[in-house]
């Protein structure tokens, strides 16, 4: 009589276990809500991690700015023609926004959130802030960050 072979079950548990974990912990990190995507994005960029800052880009601003271009362009400007090293930054005020889109000849967002930041350099030529409407949208079930232009 020939044994049936048994499939290893404390290994498949194992895998199983660990591909939860990093799934949990991948969608515990991600935004919540619109405040905290830009919060998010904003902070990273507050500490020059413009990289991670890129990451939470919906596709189609990935697609305006490569990730190169963007951290190069971005740290170029705060650092080089600012003239400062981080900056400090405010949430202003939220609302949300229907039918709404980043450009002319792209998809129309449904439903967004604007989001106003003051973001303020104390820099070589004294002290300024910079005021931008922020829109975050939901992709795949997270918050994406979505600039305005014309």
């Amino acid at each position: 009589m020939r044994r049936r072979r048994q499939w290893p079950v404390i290994p498949l548990l194992l895998v199983c276990a660990a591909g939860l974990l990093i799934y949990g912990a991948f969608h515990l990190f991600s935004p919540s809500t619109p405040k905290e995507a830009v919060q998010d994005f904003y902070r990273l960029e507050q500490s020059g991690n413009f990289g991670d800052a890129w990451e939470l880009f919906h596709p189609l601003m990935k697609d305006r700015f490569t990730k190169n271009a963007y951290v190069t362009e971005r740290s170029h400007i705060y650092m080089s023609h600012y003239g400062v090293s981080t900056f400090t930054f405010e949430i202003e005020k939220q609302k949300k926004v229907r039918r709404w889109r980043m450009a002319k000849g792209v998809p129309v967002f449904n439903e967004a959130r604007l989001v106003q930041v003051r973001q303020t350099f104390k820099s070589k030529f004294g002290t300024f802030d910079v005021r931008q409407n922020v829109y975050a949208v939901k992709e795949k079930g997270d918050w994406k960050i979505v600039w305005e232009f014309e």
